[in-house]
Formats: C-alpha cells, sequence, structure tokens
C-alpha cells in the first residue's frame, strides 16, 4: 500500500521595521562570525545542504545550529509577528541574531530548510519560523530569525533521552554484527527502522495533522514512539545515517497522485541513490523495491520538486538492492528462479525479495502463486541439506518495479 503524507507547510511571517538605520553587525568578517560557532563546526561542515550554501547563508546557518544547541536546556518565549495580518503569537522557541543580515525572503526560505534538511536531532523544531528586519537605503535586510519549539525544555530533555537510547541500541546491534561496508551498514539501519515503526494512517485523515501528531513528521516519532508518517520515517533513516557516518539527506516530492511526499537520497560509496523507507514498509511487510534507485527509476512512482537543494541526478545501480544481493532475475525458467530462493533459504533469510524483468515478471508471478509447486522445487533442490523451505501465505507484489517478496509465515 502506498502511504503518504499531506504537506505540512512552513509558515513565514515577517516583521519588518519601517525605518533607515545601521545595523551593527554588518561589517563584521567571515571569520570573527565564525569563530562564534566553531566549536560546533565538525558537526554539519559536511551536511548535504550546509555545503550547497552561499559564504552568508553558511555563517547564518552556524550561528541558529550554535543557538539551538545552546539553547536546549532553557526556554524562551518567542512572538511571531504577521506583518501582513496584523497578528501576533507566542511561542516557546528561540530567537536568534545573524551577523550577517538575509537579503531576500528567499535566503530565509533556503535557511530555514537547509537547516531543518541536515539536521534531523532536533526533532523539537516545529514547522513555524519567522524573520525580522530592517530598512536601509531602500533595501529590505533581515537580520532576527526566530524558530518555533514543539516541547518544552523538560520534554525536549526527556524525548533526546528516550531517542538517544533507541538509536544507541539499533547502532550497538549494528557493531555487534560486525564490520560490514556502507551497503550492509545502509541495508541493516533500513531494516531496523521498518522492523521498529509502523505508518501512522491517523495522521492523513485529519486536516492538521501537524498539530495533531508532531512527532509523527519527526525521527522521534519513527524511532522512540514506533510511529510516523513518511517525513518521520525519512528523517529517522537520515539520523541513523548520520550516525553511522553515511551522508544523507530529504528529498521531497509528490506521488502518482500529486499527494505530498518526502523520501531519502543517500551517498553510498561515493554514489548518490533514492531510497524510499517509508514505501517500502507497506502494511509493514518490508520489502526493497525502493532501495536506491536511479533518478530514471524513482521517477516511475516519485515526482521530486523543483525546490530541494542540490538533488542531483543518479545514474548509479552499484548499491541497488536487487543487484548487490544477486536477486535481479532475468529468466522464466522455474528451477533458475527456485534455486535462487534455495540460497536465500540457506542464508537464513525469512524475507526472500525477488526483482525480475518485464518480460518474466508474469510468470515469474504465476510460479510463486503457485505455493505448492514452488516449495516442491525448493525442497528438491535443498534435498541432502540441513533446510526446507517455508510455508508463506502472503507475498507482496510491485508491479512497477516487477518486484515479488515471500514472507516467511509464523506457524
Amino acid at each position: 500500500m502506498n502511504k503518504f503524507l499531506a504537506a505540512v507547510l512552513a509558515c513565514i511571517f515577517i516583521a519588518l521595521t519601517g525605518c533607515d538605520f545601521i545595523f551593527p553587525g554588518v561589517d563584521v568578517s567571515d571569520d570573527e562570525s565564525s569563530s562564534v560557532w566553531a566549536d560546533y563546526l565538525s558537526e554539519f561542515e559536511n551536511r548535504w545542504c550546509f555545503q550547497r550554501l552561499s559564504t552568508n547563508l553558511k555563517i547564518s546557518y552556524g550561528e541558529v545550529y550554535t543557538a539551538v544547541k545552546e539553547s536546549f536546556e532553557k526556554d524562551e518565549s518567542v512572538t511571531i509577528s504577521d506583518s501582513k495580518r496584523g497578528t501576533h503569537h507566542q511561542y516557546i522557541g528561540l530567537r536568534v541574531t545573524l551577523s550577517k543580515p538575509l537579503k531576500t525572503r528567499d535566503d530565509a526560505r533556503l535557511l530555514y530548510t537547509a537547516f531543518l534538511f541536515d539536521n534531523p536531532q532536533f526533532f523539537y523544531i516545529g514547522n513555524t519560523y519567522s524573520y525580522e528586519g530592517y530598512r536601509a537605503g531602500g533595501t529590505d535586510f533581515y537580520n532576527i530569525f526566530c524558530l518555533v519549539y514543539s516541547m518544552s525544555a523538560q520534554e525536549r530533555a526527556v524525548a533526546a533521552a528516550r531517542l538517544e537510547d533507541t538509536v544507541s541500541r539499533i547502532l550497538n546491534g549494528l557493531y555487534q554484527k560486525g564490520a560490514g561496508g556502507q551497503f550492509e551498514t545502509q541495508l541493516y539501519l533500513h531494516d531496523e527502522l521498518l522492523k521498529l515503526c509502523s505508518y501512522e494512517n491517523l495522521a492523513v485523515q485529519t486536516d492538521d495533522p501537524a498539530a495533531l501528531y508532531p512527532t509523527a513528521f519527526t525521527a522521534y516519532g519513527a524511532l522512540a514512539e514506533g510511529k510516523a508518517v513518511c517525513e518521520g520515517y525519512s528523517r529517522a533513516m537520515q539520523l541513523l545515517l548520520h550516525r553511522a557516518g553515511i551522508e544523507c539527506t530529504l528529498v521531497s516530492g509528490n506521488d502518482q497522485n500529486n499527494v505530498s511526499h518526502m523520501w531519502n537520497l543517500v551517498t553510498i560509496d561515493g554514489r548518490n541513490y533514492h531510497l524510499d523507507p517509508t514505501w517500502n514498509d507497506g502494511s509493514d511487510k518490508i520489502h526493497h523495491s525502493y532501495f536506491n534507485l536511479t533518478t530514471a527509476e524513482i521517477l516511475l512512482s516519485h515526482k521530486i520538486d523543483k525546490e530541494n537543494i542540490g538533488i542531483d541526478t543518479c545514474t548509479s545501480r552499484e548499491a541497488n538492492y536487487y543487484l548487490r544481493k544477486e536477486r535481479q532475475l532475468d529468466t522464466v525458467r522455474r528451477d533458475d528462479i527456485a534455486k535462487t530462493i534455495a540460497d536465500a533459504v540457506i542464508q537464513g533469510d525469512s524475507i526472500i525479495d525477488l526483482r525480475f524483468t518485464k518480460n518474466t515478471f508474469a510468470a515469474a508471478r504465476l510460479f510463486i502463486n503457485n505455493r505448492e509447486l514452488l516449495i516442491q522445487k525448493v525442497n528438491h533442490i535443498l534435498n541432502g541439506s540441513e533446510y526446507l523451505m517455508w510455508n508463506y501465505e502472503e507475498y507482496n507484489v510491485n508491479d512497477i518495479y516487477y518486484t515479488l517478496t515471500l514472507y516467511k509465515h509464523d506457524s
């Protein structure tokens, strides 16, 4: 079943003073400004969106990052004003003075998007932000940037500890499993996330999902609470990969019905791939139809927003799940299909995920649908070994990517 997320757009409010004056931070050099957040630079200097910002926006990003880190244990009240509507609202949040004023509203949007897309660990930052400024020489400058928090300081501390406990447990499992390459690490973390998280269907049945189910859009919701929508899945996947030293960003877009959606772009062994963990978790049954796809492949089922930061064309297929695991088949011979399944049984797989070509898919599906015949042929190949083909009562079908996934039936 395709899972989707109704878009929750950040609310942008602007308060602009009408007077002309000189802002004291304009002449601060880049080096002097960066020294304010030098202690944190190593935490974000290689992040996807940060790398693609202008120098001035990188400085603003660093200042916001520092302020968020250093305000974690305290609450601040911020006023979000909409100068056009004449409204004012009080929130728990953060007010940051920027040494390099933003020059356009697009810069403010880009700063907010880059910061949130890079940092899933700041799960308590809400979808409302604002910027304020002044007018000098007939030009508008925005030197105040405000973020809204969805949790109080006490709630943030409890939630962060809970999230860290879950992340550490998953990473410990990875390390105990033994050393592996980036593909093996990604696969392990992906499957662990999907075992842990279920889709929050209630969130898409309301007109204001972000207000009623705020954590469903976060890594915290996916990992600590086990419930999320696509944004939560994607941010959780990003957080786990970051902690394992693998670069990953978010991709926003739509499904074929133009419903807003989010997934990941991940860098494995220096090459980029599209990964959709939400759609790999159909009805809480794990498969890998959307695991490390090229741009051409993902566009068969997804539409990519033009506003994404640095999402280039992905052409590599080396880390595609089916190719790497040798589960890509171009045959209608049942003995060949049975041999691949037998090999998976010997490896101890309880989920057997296969992909076929367009011309072989229909015949393969007929064979897999004939459970008695398939089990007979697989067991014939396994004869003399300690293994037997397990029973499967259902299997997943993806007729866009020609994948078939068998699930071991728990007797």
